[in-house]
């Protein structure tokens, strides 16, 4: 799996005319070599693949690393890939310019003297984009604990009950079903006129009768993420949270009757926000959605302008919402893998308002 994964980043940046690949951004790391480290290189020549890692992971990386990697233990990453490009009589060096710090170009320039250094975008993103069976089982299973932990604590959504309280009894559960971490902090739960800030997180706002209660969480497992979001009526909702739960949930379906392979991102977030503008106010500006994986956000993007095209293998959040100030929110999000003839929803909560209703 990983030997592929070189295998197609070396014909990649070998037709960009470079002689080596460095990374040193965490997720393409491990999404390479399979090592989860705070720091380390990976070098990619044509012929050779380099892991530099520091005293911390040396130990670490050799037991863990597939032996078609050379973990080298080094304290100066910059001396370490000048020796290597002079081993390898290495001429063209190509850096993740969306990643590599000014300072460590700097520094990386004064190492590599004589040797010309090209800045890229996206080489690995691009392939971290579309997901093997190995990335979309983890996914799913990082899946499958956001959801049982938030079913776990639909009895405590209640009058009395606190934001920051069902914030932390969810994070609770989803470590206790094995997540490494939840997916960020804070986790969204928003009561209430909250409701109506797409990116709130969570506060001693206590829940009353007739309130909307906004959810956006996720779980990460085996390094993979999850990004789910649902809204829970306290009490029978009223006409109007009706209407506009109702409008948010039927411009969801559109958009995951609309994603496909070969669709393009962008005409499918602007039809979802002109059905929704047609309706009413308060339409999301945000993306109507993102890949999802070894990061939150990841490759492809739904917005307005994106002119990028889906692609089987894809595994992408759907997220229309509607936010009126004074009054609240809804957003409804599930995580979808893009097929050839249309996509697979691989989140299974429940949308029904009423079973959004406790």
């Amino acid at each position: 799996m990983l030997k592929e994964r070189i295998k197609k980043l070396r014909k990649i940046f070998q037709q960009s005319g470079l002689d080596l690949f460095l990374t040193d951004d965490f997720a393409n790391r491990y999404y390479l070599s399979g090592l989860e480290s705070s720091a380390g290189w990976l070098l990619i020549s044509l012929n050779s693949a380099y892991l530099l890692v520091d005293s911390r992971y040396f130990e670490k990386a050799k037991k863990e690393v597939s032996d078609f990697f050379e973990v080298i233990e080094v304290e100066d990453f910059f001396k370490a890939t000048a020796r290597i490009c002079e081993t390898q009589k290495i001429k063209r060096v190509g850096f993740e310019s969306h990643n590599l710090t000014h300072q460590k170009l700097v520094r990386l320039k004064s190492a590599l003297r004589g040797k010309k250094l090209v800045g890229t975008i996206g080489l690995v993103e691009d392939l971290r984009s579309q997901k093997d069976e190995s990335e979309v089982t983890l996914i799913l299973r990082s899946i499958r604990v956001a959801e049982i932990a938030f079913k776990n604590i639909l009895n405590l959504i209640k009058p009395g009950v606190s934001e920051a309280e069902l914030a932390w009894e969810l994070e609770k559960k989803m470590r206790d079903l094995g997540a490494e971490k939840v997916a960020w902090q804070p986790l969204l739960i928003a009561v209430g006129e909250n409701s109506a800030l797409p990116h709130y997180g969570h506060g001693k706002h206590k829940i009353k009768n007739g309130d909307i209660v906004q959810f956006d969480f996720g779980a990460v497992v085996g390094g993979y993420y999850s990004d789910i979001s649902r809204v829970v009526f306290v009490g029978k909702p009223s006409v109007r949270q009706k209407q506009i739960y109702n409008l948010v949930l039927e411009a969801q379906r559109q958009a995951i009757d609309l994603v496909k392979d070969g669709a393009v991102g962008g005409r499918i977030d602007g039809k979802v926000k002109e059905f929704l503008r047609k309706k009413t106010d308060g339409v999301f500006r945000h993306s109507l959605g993102h890949g999802v994986g070894l990061e939150i956000h990841e490759l492809p993007r739904l917005y307005v302008g994106s002119k990028e095209k889906l692609q089987s293998g894809n595994v992408i959040t759907i997220e229309p919402g509607i936010y009126l100030p004074g009054w609240g929110g809804v957003r409804i999000e599930d995580m979808v893998l893009i097929t050839k003839d249309g996509c697979k929803v691989l989140t299974k909560l429940p949308k029904k308002i009423e079973e959004v209703t406790v």
